[in-house]
């Protein structure tokens, strides 16, 4: 990710001075390329990941597929209504290529890294033998709501389930990761226990009267959190968890921030 970032700063310091049109109609071109070439180096090795982890467990007759669902038109039609600022609106509103940047990495990096991730999805789908998934945080920090996830270690029966029907926030570096053993964990720094141990820490903290006042307070500025269930006729029903509820996931995670501030990634706010 870091050599596809580079790239587009080099990029970007050569289309300093030229006219908006002229930079606009050369992102057009070059974002999706830089998108399409990385993610395709992500799904090549995401895809002999897979192989290699496939391997310990059982012998030859089944081979990893690389990836890649990225579509040009679709990331043109974005980057074109995104470069609205690189332009002066006629309200005299001056233009803004520095929050142009900063968007084009993050767009950058969610399509690099989701050619990665699809992979292991596609391939677990394909696979002969049944998997358990868990959600692997693999950056130097992680945001509270993949924490909870990650601690669940690998019960999820799907991808989906483990976070994949989520999605992924912005610089996100989780992982949906397959395990043939649910009892067995091959994955290095991969700690679920631990993560649930810091889950029940927050939750413990909300179920508790004698919490530190700023610990609720906290928790008490948040958004509600609503979640969808399909019940057993098929009807989803929504339920909102108001905010100092247990099970609201933006007041756990704003306790697990102020408990752990030097493990966690993003700023105070809602992440769901």
């Amino acid at each position: 990710m870091r050599l596809a970032q580079r790239e587009l700063g080099r990029l970007w310091m050569r289309l300093e001075g030229l006219p908006p049109a002229r930079q606009r109609d050369i992102l057009l071109d070059l974002l999706p390329a830089l998108c399409r070439k990385y993610g395709d180096i992500g799904g090549v090795a995401a895809a002999q990941w897979y192989d290699t982890l496939w391997n310990q467990w059982f012998d030859g007759g089944f081979e990893a597929q690389p990836v890649n669902e990225f579509d040009d038109d679709t990331a043109r039609g974005i980057i074109r209504a995104k470069a609205g600022l690189l332009f002066d609106k006629p309200d005299g509103t001056p233009a803004d290529p520095t929050e142009f940047l900063r968007w084009a990495n993050k767009f950058l990096d969610r399509n690099v890294k989701q050619p990665g991730r699809l992979t292991i999805q596609h391939n677990a789908q394909r696979d002969p033998y049944r998997t358990g998934y868990a959600r692997v945080p693999s950056g130097a920090g992680t945001c509270p709501f993949c924490l909870m996830l990650a601690g669940r270690g690998y019960i999820y029966h799907n991808a989906e389930t483990a976070g994949a029907d989520h999605g992924f926030h912005e610089d996100c570096d989780c992982e949906i990761i397959p395990e043939w053993d649910k009892g067995s964990n091959r994955i290095e720094g991969y700690d679920p226990d631990r993560y649930e141990r810091m889950y029940r820490q927050a939750r413990d903290a909300l179920e508790n009267p004698h919490t530190d006042p700023q610990l609720l307070e906290a928790a008490g500025n948040v958004s509600p959190y609503t979640v969808t269930i399909t019940q057993n006729n098929g009807r989803r029903r929504a339920h909102t968890y108001m905010p100092g509820d247990p099970n609201n996931l933006n007041s756990l995670a704003a306790i697990m921030r102020r408990q752990h501030p030097d493990l966690f990634t993003g700023t105070d706010g809602d992440i769901r």
